[in-house]
Order: structure tokens, then sequence, then C-alpha cells
């Protein structure tokens, strides 16, 4: 999120690249900018994580090793995070081009942001976490699954 606010202020502050994009730089960014980006960065962001977590849950469900379950989990959700994230930064670059500015900070903001968690964050930092966390990743205490329901991700 900062890193996405950073190129908008990059952008729409200090005007880099106003010209490409067709605007004048206004010097500030718009004020409802930060709770509205912030708030649909969260949400974009939790299905990576469903995704990736949820199929090395599975793994390790299914064979009881950490290590196996991170690579297997990214085997099968990587691909499925890169082509959505893909797909949505796609999407939103192309508000980059509408003629109202705020669409244009929209589409810079959402787009960088889901650009650098689904890459750097979902398909590198997370998996390199589980991998160096091991079992300690899926340990929860006794009486945290004693009060939740029982539930298994493998098939």
């Amino acid at each position: 999120t900062a890193a996405a606010f950073g190129v908008a202020k990059l952008i729409f502050q200090d005007g880099h690249g106003a010209s490409l994009l067709g605007f004048t730089p206004q010097g500030f960014l718009n004020g409802w900018g930060p709770v509205f980006f912030f708030a649909m960065i969260f949400a974009i962001a939790m299905d990576y994580t469903v995704f990736l977590l949820a199929t090395a849950k599975e793994h390790y469900e299914r064979t009881g090793d950490a290590t196996t379950a991170m690579i297997d989990g990214l085997a099968h959700s990587g691909r499925v995070i890169f082509a959505a994230a893909a797909v949505m930064v796609a999407v939103f670059f192309t508000f980059a081009l509408a003629d109202p500015l705020p669409p244009k900070e929209m589409g810079i903001i959402l787009g960088v942001a889901v650009l650098l968690d689904a890459v750097l964050i979902r398909l590198i930092l997370l998996p390199v976490l589980l991998r160096l966390t091991g079992s300690a990743a899926w340990w929860s205490p006794v009486w945290l699954r004693k009060a939740l329901p029982s539930i298994s991700f493998s098939h």
C-alpha cells in the first residue's frame, strides 16, 4: 500500500509521467484516496492469501510435511494467483486512460498495489515465510482448536 501511494505521489503530485497519461498534476493527492484505496487493497490481497494458504494447508494435511505443502501449494495456486493479478492489473491500468483524474488515480494506485502484492508478497514473501516457519506455520494452541470447528482442507 505504501509503495502504491509512493508511485501515486510521484505521478499525481510531482507530475512524473503526467504528459504520458494526459493530465496536469494538481500538486496533491485527493483526500478520499488513502481510506478508500487501503480498504480496496486489503480486500483484494485477502483473495490471494486464501488461494495460497488453503492449497498449502490441503497439502500439509495430506502429507504432514511443511516443505512439501509449501512447494505443492505454490505449484497449484501460483498460476491462479498470477493470472488473476494480471487480469486485475490490466483492468486497473486501463482506468489510467480515463479523462477525469480520480479514475486515473484509482487505476494507477490499485494496479501498482495488486502487482506488487501478488508478485512480491504472495508469490515470494509468503512462501518463504511458510518455508522458514515449517510446521509452526500450521500450529495452533489446544484451547483454540477446541473452540474452533474442525475443518479439513484435504479431499
